[in-house]
């Protein structure tokens, strides 16, 4: 998340960021691969995308989950959880 953060502010800025993608990760870091899965069932977990949505740098931007639709009321259940992660 820092590395990430560093590399935001040094080259598009923290002001720019109007949307974040969110989605979990079926595959490894690094692995190439961009496999969705629902927010905190991945390799990432919830702690980043409670970082992310309460960092007030990004106060003014989006976030859109695109994750797997495996049942229906999958989709509400993700928006619910990122919801569930704000304070």
């Amino acid at each position: 998340m820092k590395k990430t953060m560093r590399q935001v502010a040094a080259t598009v800025t923290f002001e720019a960021v109007r949307v974040w993608h969110c989605n979990d990760a079926k595959a490894a870091r690094g692995s190439k691969l961009d496999r969705h899965e629902h927010i905190g069932q991945g390799t990432m977990g919830v702690e980043p995308f409670r970082m992310l949505l309460n960092d007030e740098r990004f106060a003014h931007s989006a976030f859109i989950a695109e994750t797997p639709v495996d049942e229906p009321g999958d989709q509400e259940k993700d928006v619910r959880m990122l919801l569930s992660l704000v304070k």
